[in-house]
Formats: C-alpha cells, structure tokens, sequence
C-alpha cells in the first residue's frame, strides 16, 4: 500500500504552528499537523467564571500533583493541562523553569497578550551598540505583516509615536484604571512613559467574536475566544477547507531524511498506543516552542546530519536567550483607601505599560545597552494580597482589608538577556523521557547587562510610585527564575550567513531547503517587546515563502 504523502507536516499548534496551518491548508495544500498533547475543551478545561471558593482544592490543585510552578500552571484549572511527563536537565549552575502547555494551541490558550511589533531599533540593534549583528530583516520588510496580523487577531492600544515601539493598526484602548491615571501623573514626573499596552484583547467584536466581558479567567483559558489564541481564531479556518489533517497526543520525535539529507517526513510517538509512527510530507514545519524544536532537530540524527539535521553550522541549539521578569517595586496609594472595591484587576489584564525608554538617541546613554519595558499592576486582584499586612481580628480587621484593597501597586520589569556563547541547548547525555528520548539540557546564566537593566529599574519604579504620591515598600531581591517568561529565543537563530546560523532570513534551514522553522527559535535575540505578534509575523513571511517555493517548484 502506497505510503501518503502530505505537502507539508507541521510540528506544533501554537502562534507559529497555527499561522502555518491555517495559511498553508488555506493556500489549498494538504497539511497534517502534529500536536504532542491532547485538545482542549473550553467548557470542561477553562475556568468558565468558577470561583475558588466552588473548587475541591479552593483554585489550589491537589496538593499531591502540585508542580512548584506558579500561577495558572499548579492552580486546579491547570494541572493536567501543563506537561510534566516530557523532562529536561540543567547543566550545573543552571536554574531554568520550563513549563510547556502541549494541549493543541499550546501557549496561546494562556497567554499574557502583550503584543508590540519589534522595530528597526531592534533589529539593527548591533549596529547601533557594536554588540553581535544585525537581523537580516528590516522593520520596513515585517510592518506589512505586522499590520495583517493584528487585523487577523485584533490588537487594543492606541498610536504613540515611540521610537521603540512601532505603531500598528488597533481596535480602540482599554480605558485605564484610577491606579493607572495616578502612577501615570508620577511616571510623568518622572520623565518615563506610562502609555495603554498593545494588547491582543478585544475591545470591539472581531470575526464572530465578542469583546471582552471582564470576566476574570483570561490566563485560565477564554471561554468565548475574546482574545487570541489558534484554537479559537487560527484551526477553526484551516479546518474549514478540508485540508487539515491534526493528530494529537503525537510526540515528535526526529525528522526523517531522504538519500539526500532532505526532509521526508517525521517520526513521532502515539502518547495513547505507546508506539512509533511515520508520517511523510514534500516539506516540513518545526514550530513545537524554542527548545522543544532544537530538541526534536538535535535528536534527528542520520548518517547526513551526525549532529543533528541542518546543523552544518554547528548553531542549532546555541544562542538561547530569555526575558528576565521580577518585581521592581511594590507600594500602595493612599489616595485610594476606602475607595469601593472594583474587579478591575481580576483578569490579569495589564493595561498599561512603560515602553522602553532608554539608550534611544545614546547607545550607551545608561550603564547598560539596549533596553527594557515594564508593566505597571495593582488594583483590586482576586485575593486582597493586603490582608497579610492588615493586623487586626474579627470585623475590624475585614474592615482594615477592605479599606485597603484598592491601594496597592506594583512594577514587572521585562528585560532582554544579550546573546552569548554559555547560553545554550544540547542533549542530555544521559537522560532520557519516558519514551527514550534524549531530552534537552539547558545552559542558562543571567547576563551583566540585564542585571545592570534590573537595578536600574528598581530605582526608576520606587521613584514614580512616590512622585505619583503613594508608599514605596521595596522591591524583590531576586528576578524570578530564568525560563519563567516563556519568552526564550534564539536556538535556530536567522542569518544570512549559513556558516553561522541555522535559518536564513526566512525560516528555511540553510542546510535542509524544505525544512523550515517557525517559532521563537529563529529570533536573533531577545528584545523588551513579547515574542507571540513577532512569531505570528515572521510565520506567516515564512509559510507563504514556502508557498511560492512550491509554486515555483524548488
């Protein structure tokens, strides 16, 4: 029996995986598309307005099964959801999380949503600091699909004329906050910008879907799609023309060569029967999330590709990159005690944000290059945080925790590690997952340079909290742990240069002319913007190259 051959298989479900499904099969090619975790059902899996209180374990999870991740991924909504059965090693003197949400969509069905396109102040970044090189696009190149993207997915913020940041085309803002009118007054003092997040967030129906109702569970999963993710937005489409193909709880294990070294197709694990299965394509898609597809690249090994396939250059898996997050500052405003209590915060909805700002007109204007943003929070959360520093018993201590609830703020910073040769993904040696697999050891160390971006906001925040007239309480004395952005880049890294990068400068491997990659992966670095509108740009570029690659039959 004749083997079937697909046009293209595509690894992964998420902003890169999704872009790629839905404009291939839409282009009218025939796609399967792999998936290593199962499919979501928003009304069994998402959190659908039910409150802590109305769970088992109070929103907690069962306390046997908790991972020590924060957030979503140990709540009870979350924790069969996040993948925990798929290890990975960390070299000595290396703290890294990885949590991988591997359900169909991945990360996009929790995400944070931020979504600022990289500007040429990004990818000219070296030229202007000496550090590294340039990306081999231009910001003039990606603004045409920038625009069609947020037209796609419907991005909320307004114009603002930053240098750093590019404008796009928006739905109208998210109004702000009373918190956010007062810090924005001391962020002015401060000479810092305070200014409306772009946010892949509906403020106006978009495509058949509603805007946002303010529910509260948007990093609990959307249950009505108000904000992006593929499996609302992206396979909906794709499916529609009859051209997809989606298998999930299939685990991609290598990419199988021809005689030649090119692609034929992947080799991936039925996670339900416990067995191998091939799956044969003209080309193939690798966009499983930034370590995850070095990992399966480095694991396909052949007599072509000894060190794993299109690996000529020896970069595949070099290059990692991350965001260091952490509290910058923390305080309260005194303005707002007895203020009524408003759920204006309960959605992890950052409205705002303090775009980068420094080194714009000086490379070196600060002790550091390049630069960072920071996202401004508070309000009234789901759980009044203020009860611990509340003192009190009985009524009067709930009276204390509600005249208090409205007041307190806080600083995230958002701050890009620079590249470097320690920072890195390999194959552990001697570890392997459940199904044999080598699985991915990751070197990681925070840099000097975003460490200097680290202390230099903590002193910026603690200023705007009391120049807007509030109580600066202090600050985090650690970022938190590498790997917590979910942000990380540069393991399959672009370049023009097929000596020294493993993608050109449209995601097509050097080495392996119908594989090509579209995640984080291919990014150069890391910048202070989030990485999901980025991906979905670069991807759509990518797929309709191989479009017209297969159009013009090579």
């Amino acid at each position: 029996m004749p083997k079937q051959l697909y046009d293209v298989i595509v690894i992964g479900t998420g902003a890169g995986g999704g872009m790629a499904i839905k404009t291939l099969c839409e282009a009218g090619l025939k796609v399967c598309a792999l998936n290593a975790g199962r499919r979501l059902d928003p009304r069994k899996d998402f959190r659908n307005h039910r409150m802590p209180w109305e769970m088992k374990f109070r929103g907690f999870g069962d306390p046997g099964e908790r991972t020590g991740y924060p957030g979503f991924v140990d709540s009870e909504w979350g924790q069969d959801i996040w993948e925990h059965e798929i290890g990975y090693t960390t070299a000595p003197g290396t703290d890294w999380m990885w949590p991988r949400c591997f359900a169909v969509g991945g990360k996009t069905n929790f995400w944070g949503r931020s979504s600022a396109r990289f500007g040429d102040i990004d990818f000219h970044a070296a030229s202007l600091d000496g550090y590294d090189v340039d990306w081999p696009v231009t910001y003039e190149e990606m603004a045409p699909y920038y625009s069609r993207v947020e037209r796609m997915i419907g991005v909320a913020s307004t114009v603002q004329n930053r240098p750093s940041n590019p404008d796009g085309e928006y739905l109208p803002p998210f109004n702000l906050r009373c918190l956010d009118h007062i810090l924005q007054k001391g962020a002015e003092k401060a000479g810092v910008p305070f200014l409306p997040d772009r946010i892949a967030q509906l403020t106006e129906d978009l495509g058949g879907h509603p805007r946002c109702h303010f529910c509260g569970a948007c990093t609990f999963g959307c249950d009505t799609g108000s904000f992006f993710s593929t499996p609302w937005r992206f396979l909906p489409k794709a499916e529609a023309t009859k051209n997809l193909e989606l298998r999930t709880d299939a685990l991609a294990r290598n990419i199988l060569v021809d005689e030649n070294g090119m692609a034929k197709g992947v080799a991936y694990i039925d996670r339900k029967t416990k067995q191998e299965v091939e799956v044969y394509g003209r080309a193939v898609v690798v966009a499983a999330s930034c370590i995850e597809s070095a990992r399966i690249m480095l694991n396909s090994k052949s007599s072509h590709w000894p060190d794993g396939i299109a690996n000529s250059s020896g970069q595949l898996g070099r290059n990692l990159c991350d965001h260091l997050y952490g509290e910058s500052a923390r305080g309260h405003l005194p303005q707002l005690r007895g203020q009524p209590s408003f759920p204006d915060s309960v959605g992890d909805i950052t409205v705002v944000w303090m775009p980068r700002w420094q080194n714009l007109k000086n490379p070196r204007e600060e002790k550091f290059i390049r630069g960072y943003s920071v996202y401004p929070g508070g309000g009234c959360t789901e759980y009044p945080w203020c009860a611990v520093q509340a003192e009190g018993f009985g009524a009067g201590y709930k009276r204390e925790v509600r005249r208090r609830y409205p007041t307190p703020v806080n600083f995230t910073i958002q701050a890009p590690t620079l590249r470097s040769d320690t920072n890195y993904v390999d194959l552990d040696p001697e570890v392997k997952d459940v199904y044999g697999i080598p699985v991915a050891r990751i070197h990681f160390q925070w840099d000097e340079n975003v460490l200097k971006m680290w202390e230099h906001s903590k002193d910026v925040c603690a200023e705007i909290i009391r120049s807007a007239g509030g109580v600066y309480e202090g600050a985090a004395n650690e970022p938190f742990i590498p790997g917590w952005s979910l942000h990380e880049t540069g393991t399959c890294r672009m370049c023009n240069d097929a000596k020294s990068a493993v993608t050109n400068r449209f995601g097509q491997t050097h080495d392996v002319s119908n594989l090509y990659v579209c995640d984080a992966s291919v990014f150069l670095n890391s910048t202070d913007k989030t990485t999901t509108i980025s991906i979905l740009a670069f991807a759509l570029r990518t797929c309709e190259h191989l479009i017209e690659n297969f159009r013009r039959g090579v």
